[in-house]
């Protein structure tokens, strides 16, 4: 395994990334860019797609890309959600003892982690089945950028309603992004300004919003720091709605950034934006996401004039940074994320997703937690996601997703702690709250969300459940190396590792792949267990863990 790790890290050895910002020229734009950018501002897709995509040209293709304003996705169901508020005060007053209050809180808790389960479910549906992969995309940019966490805010549906802001503004305006994630009841109860009065100003907001979501540390003071605290002040929720409470407000003068006067909240994060540090900082965000390796100050510079002259407009910054050399110059040499590795792979494939539950889980045993990040930071991602104990994990993840149901039962023996509970919930299709642990009981029906009817799973019998299938599909590789006329090892090797690796597969690893499928005989009753074998092989490389 240190092997296999250091033999990852080494591929990571490449030189910095083109300081060109320029864009692409139009003989540069070959099927392999075109992967290259559905990888990294989706999360890739089958060769068909690809193909689609290449056939329109860099332009056409950003163009199909970005136009998703007021595109609906109807592929995916809602979540289903049944929560929208905590007990309310008179239910908890006339509970009667407070054991019977505690039960009240017991029992509604549990059924919003149930909630938030089917949330994470949803969204990670959608991700894979999106028509607008770059929404998607873009909406996990900013879960990671405004960061908020359930374990803190305990709120499903406040969760949920974030989600949809990040989605509503996924390529819109980072200004009016920035006020009303500032107004977001998610976000007012993960930094405590719901908790920021004139009389005890709470500073961890203003702290953050500096640091994290706009200027980067070393841009601004401790005493602007208070001074945006007191702006904020009064700044809270009641319900699912942002309020102001005039009363709880500091309406004082205040000097912040370097000026004067009687500043609000709203002045004072206009204020923030006008410093030439914010687009210079977001735009180092938006590389850190999209990019790889250590930005050119070339590039950076390109990035945020385009920002400051758009009047913060992500559009325009996205276009250009899609559309640079220095993008295109970083295939193969970013670690997948695990929603990346996962989405990715059911994308990759075109492997359907119906009734794949327990996937947000799956990606959580790997270190991802949808909608509960580790800290404010979000997941440092990089290096972090291949430690030793994870790596085995993300390999064997993979397998089961384009193995058989054998193939999963026998990885499943031999796994152990966060890697064995995430393949149990590939391996059985279920769905589980946030610790882990299956869920079943009220607004678990079939009718909400994702959940498939466990008596009658649609083409497969009982016996077959009771044989370890599950309700997760099978990538049916036989059937598709057949529709696609592939005959001989090399074809079929070529076919996936093209379709499935973002860079060309090494001669070795080429030469592994087409001796094991020596002797294949596309007609015999072991061929399918054969080409299943071949992909476990491929999904289970250093190689296969970067985009």
């Amino acid at each position: 395994m240190r092997r296999l790790l250091l033999l990852l890290l080494s591929g990571l050895a490449v030189a910095a990334p083109a300081a060109s910002i320029d864009p692409l020229p139009a003989s540069e734009w070959t099927p392999a860019a075109a992967a290259h950018l559905l990888r990294r501002a989706g999360f890739g897709g089958t060769p068909e797609e690809i193909r689609a995509l290449h056939a329109l040209g860099l332009e056409g293709a950003l163009d199909r890309l970005l136009g998703f304003d007021g595109q609906p996705d109807v592929e995916v169901p809602g979540p289903g959600i049944t929560l929208t508020t905590a007990p309310g005060r008179e239910m908890m007053m006339g509970a009667g003892s407070p054991e019977e209050r505690q039960q009240i809180q017991r029992m509604h808790r549990q059924q919003d982690a149930m909630q938030l389960a089917r949330v994470r479910e949803w969204w990670m549906q959608t991700m894979i089945r999106t028509k607008w992969p770059l929404r998607e995309r873009m909406v996990l940019f900013w879960h990671g950028h405004f960061t908020s966490g359930y374990r803190d805010v305990r709120n499903s549906y406040h969760m949920y309603v974030q989600n949809t802001l990040f989605r509503r503004h996924a390529a819109g305006s980072f200004r009016m992004l920035l006020h009303e994630v500032s107004k977001d009841p998610a976000m007012l109860e993960y930094l405590d300004n719901n908790r920021n009065r004139k009389e005890h100003p709470n500073e961890n907001y203003a702290r953050e919003v500096m640091e994290l979501f706009t200027l980067g540390v070393g841009n601004y003071t401790e005493e602007d720091i208070q001074e945006l605290a007191r702006g904020l002040t009064g700044w809270t929720f009641e319900g699912n709605r942002f309020e102001f409470v005039e009363r709880s407000h500091d309406a004082g003068d205040k000097t912040f950034l370097g000026r004067r006067g009687r500043f609000g909240g709203d002045e004072m994060l206009d204020i923030i934006l006008e410093r030439p540090e914010a687009p210079r900082y977001l735009a180092a965000r938006l590389w850190a996401f999209f990019g790889a390796g250590e930005p050119a100050p070339e590039l950076i510079d390109g990035l945020a004039r385009t920002l400051r002259e758009s009047g913060f407009e992500m559009k325009p910054a996205l276009r250009q940074l899609f559309r640079s050399r220095a993008f295109f110059a970083t295939a193969g040499q970013r670690i997948k994320s695990p929603v990346d590795l996962i989405v990715g792979l059911y994308r990759g494939t075109g492997l359907s997703s119906d009734g794949a539950l327990g996937l947000p889980f799956a990606a959580q045993s790997l270190g991802q937690s949808l909608m509960d990040p580790p800290n404010v930071k979000g997941w440092p991602g990089g290096t972090e996601w291949i430690t030793t104990s994870l790596l085995l994990a993300r390999y064997n993840v993979a397998s089961a997703i384009v193995g058989l149901p054998q193939d999963r039962a026998r990885l499943l023996e031999g796994a152990t702690g966060p890697a064995e509970r995430g393949l149990r919930q590939l391996q059985r299709g279920r769905r589980v709250d946030p610790n882990g642990e299956e869920m079943e009981g009220e607004g678990m029906g079939p009718g909400e969300g994702m959940e498939m009817d466990e008596e009658e799973p649609p083409r497969r019998g009982r016996a077959g459940r009771r044989r370890g299938e599950g309700l997760a599909p099978v990538y049916d590789v036989l059937g598709e190396v057949r529709r696609r006329g592939l005959l001989t090892p090399e074809e079929i090797v070529d076919f996936h590792t093209d379709a499935l690796l973002a860079a060309p597969a090494p001669a070795e690893l080429r030469r592994t792949l087409v001796a094991y499928l020596e002797g294949l005989d596309l007609s015999g009753r072991d061929a399918k267990e054969k080409l299943h074998g071949m992909l476990r092989l491929l999904v289970s490389t250093p190689e296969f863990q970067l985009s």
